[in-house]
């Protein structure tokens, strides 16, 4: 009987740990970030992103237009002691001919290659919102 004491308290012990291990309360980091204008946020384990622009001229959805317009972000990504700046937009390629896509790019911070994705501006414009503040959405991925 004594043994089998032993036994069930050592498989107590071990499932004991092994579910404090799964169980943490630190929350996952993630690669997508809604931020406000001049807001920053940790993207990953290692990346902060600070939205320094955020201009939305898209038709809004109320309102009958000759061009579909863009929304245009300008991001401040960061990664120990290294930066860089990017420009991304959302909506058609002003230049005829130009197939580089607007919305991506891939930048390298302290020797990593990141890709950063303008997601989405929200809200979408509408006649009524025009002067509301946005929030723009991003991705950010270690390559």
């Amino acid at each position: 009987m004594f043994d089998f004491t032993k036994q069930l308290a050592g498989l107590l012990i071990v499932g004991a740990v092994f579910f404090s291990a799964c169980n943490s309360s630190e929350t996952t980091p993630t690669d997508r970030v809604a931020l406000s204008l001049h807001q920053s946020a940790r993207v990953g384990a290692d990346v902060t992103v600070r939205a320094d622009s955020i201009q939305d001229s898209r038709c809004p959805k109320d309102v009958t237009c000759i061009w579909a317009g863009q929304a245009k972000v300008k991001l401040l990504l960061s990664k120990d002691s290294d930066s860089t700046t990017v420009r991304l937009t959302l909506g058609p390629d002003l230049k005829e001919g130009y197939s580089k896509r607007l919305d991506s790019t891939n930048v390298s911070l302290s020797n990593a290659t990141y890709k950063v994705i303008l997601r989405e501006v929200n809200p979408f414009p509408t006649s009524s919102n025009a002067d509301q503040p946005r929030t723009a959405v991003v991705q950010v991925t270690k390559l």
